[in-house]
């Protein structure tokens, strides 16, 4: 009988991690295993996506929208007591879980509810603990201690829970995000694709992907923006990505720059492996990140990037030879390798592939799966 592995998430709004569990759920071996997913505080935009491949169980709201997780101890026991009884009732050979307060809340359920497999999953630096909620930032090392491994997907993330952390003493387990290779356009597809976007031939595409929370320094790219247009105009900012709580101040700040033309906010999307493809230079601004998915992806597309240099980041671009690494919270650096790379298109294009051979050697789907299976294998034996 394949193995139960529920997978525990507090949404299902679309994010990096998200996608990843996705993914993970839709190729895992169905003859070895049986995923499943639980909800803490409601669904999201990806309830349908991950409803065609598991079995959803959502708690506390509607499956197609998320619900502010609140932080009054009363609602963490009652979450705690609702998933105990999930658990009872489905028996789940491994808990996975993602995020931080599934992380704190999952552990604890499990033990309740006799689960004996637990996977605590780590994906981002502990700056969000800044304003984390204070029950589970207080009790956090429990969930350490009640896991029997520790997933992270980045030297940096582990390093970071070294410093921050409690009870994570020989439990860690790293193992890389993966990425499907996107394959390329002839120049005749690109262009057909920009006009139909209204991008007029001639123009340079500046491609950056990712929700709009503070940390994500889209300010900083904007007032990058700003500096490149003055001396590219016929250059195009595509900005895609949910709001999550900067997206007004940054057309704001747009429309005082007055590069508004220029830079186009498109929102969440899902025809972003398109965009990847029409576009000349991949940007990620952000000030703090564990591992991205995004600058995995436009590496599979064969895009260079520039990003700044944090976190997990110098881990997948190699800086000088797949893209270039800036100092965060900088619109003008980030401005002078933007405009480096667009006045040498033959070494951007050098960069772009040798970004797609390296996700095509380090960052795949399936050596990815391979590497769950393997760890659910080694805790199924460990504890039979």
């Amino acid at each position: 009988m394949p193995a139960k592995i529920t997978y525990l998430l507090p949404n299902l709004e679309s994010g990096g991690t998200e996608r990843q569990v996705l993914m993970l759920g839709r190729r895992l071996n169905r003859a070895r295993f049986s995923p499943s997913l639980l909800t803490t505080a409601g669904g999201g935009s990806l309830y349908k996506d991950f409803f065609d491949v598991m079995p959803v169980t959502v708690l506390g709201g509607d499956p197609t929208r998320s619900k502010r997780f609140r932080s009054s101890p009363r609602e963490h026991f009652r979450t705690i007591r609702r998933l105990a009884g999930e658990f009872r009732r489905t028996r789940p050979d491994i808990l996975h879980a993602y995020l931080p307060s599934s992380n704190v809340l999952g552990p604890i359920a499990a033990k309740i509810g006799g689960v004996t497999r637990v996977i605590v999953s780590k994906r981002g630096l502990a700056d969000y603990k800044k304003n984390f909620y204070f029950l589970p930032r207080l009790v956090e090392p429990l969930g350490n201690r009640l896991a029997d491994r520790i997933l992270v997907n980045s030297d940096a993330v582990m390093r970071d829970v070294e410093r921050t952390e409690r009870n994570w003493e020989g439990k860690f387990r790293k193992i890389y995000n993966g990425v499907a290779p996107i394959p390329v356009w002839t120049e005749e597809e690109r262009q057909a694709f920009l006009a139909r976007k209204g991008i007029p031939a001639g123009t340079r595409v500046i491609l950056s992907v990712s929700n709009f929370y503070p940390y994500k320094g889209h300010a900083e790219l904007v007032e990058a923006a700003g500096r490149v247009i003055a001396a590219f105009p016929h250059v195009v900012f595509l900005l895609v990505g949910r709001d999550a709580g900067t997206l007004e101040e940054c057309r704001r700040l747009a429309r005082e720059k007055g590069v508004e033309g220029n830079v186009r906010f498109l929102g969440s999307r899902t025809d972003v492996p398109d965009l990847l493809r029409a576009c000349d230079l991949f940007v990620h601004p952000s000030r703090e990140e564990g591992f991205s998915n995004a600058i995995l992806e436009a590496m599979a597309a064969g895009k260079a990037v520039v990003a700044c240099d944090v976190g997990g980041n110098p881990e997948a671009v190699e800086d000088g030879r797949t893209g270039v690494l800036v100092p965060p919270r900088d619109p003008g650096l980030l401005a002078k390798a933007i405009l480096g790379r667009l006045t040498d298109p033959a070494g951007t294009n050098e960069m772009g592939d040798a970004g797609r051979r390296r996700a095509g050697d380090q960052f795949t789907v399936e050596g990815m799966v391979r590497q769950f299976e393997e760890l659910y294998d080694f805790l199924l034996e460990w504890k039979r």
